[in-house]
């Protein structure tokens, strides 16, 4: 029997993402595929699968990420699907844990990648909201357009503190790695 849930993660909740598919998973759940806040399930052995979130530093598609999935598919690792960067993996639970980052180092660089992202999109949402605001005040805006110039940028600008927000539980788990890292060497 197959099973479509509708669900929306932010970005900075990939542990929540993780956590919601290991539960729908000890359910009987398997993910099947995922999309856009689309997840795809078929009924199967509950707790059979354990799975995992990954931000790849390139594309599935190209060559270094289709050289990581394959080698993890040689360890027994299921490639799911994919959202932009982001792959979705399981591994049977028999097969013991699955842990993605046997190091301090590796998973700094994965809450590093997650950062560097939202701090982009941020960088992009301020930029555009600069560019509105600048337009609100150009000579070639007339009949009123102005105004949807300055909705627009403030609507930008709210969108970057959202990510900006959305995003602060990652930086805290980054500084508290970095920290451990520190007190490891």
């Amino acid at each position: 029997m197959r099973h479509i849930e509708y669900k929306i993660f932010s970005i900075g909740a990939f542990e929540k993402e993780e956590e919601w598919l290991n539960e729908m998973s000890a359910k009987g759940m398997q993910l099947v595929s995922a999309g856009f806040c689309r997840y795809k399930f078929e009924q199967g052995t509950p707790g059979k699968y354990i799975y995992r979130l990954e931000l790849l530093d390139t594309l599935p598609s190209s060559a270094e990420s289709v050289a990581y999935i394959k080698f993890l598919e040689e360890t027994g690792v299921d490639h799911i699907g994919s959202i932009l960067r982001w792959v979705y993996l399981r591994k049977k639970a028999t097969d013991g844990p699955f842990e993605l980052y046997s190091e301090i180092n590796s998973k700094i660089m994965h809450y590093k990648r997650i950062t560097y992202l939202c701090n982009f999109l941020i960088v992009f949402e301020l930029t555009i909201a600069i560019i509105e605001f600048c337009a609100t005040w150009n000579k070639y805006t007339v009949n009123g357009h102005w105004i949807l110039f300055l909705c627009l940028g403030v609507f930008l600008t709210v969108i970057a503190g959202i990510i900006f927000f959305i995003s602060h539980p990652i930086r805290k788990v980054l500084k508290t790695l970095k920290k451990e890292q520190i007190i490891r060497e």
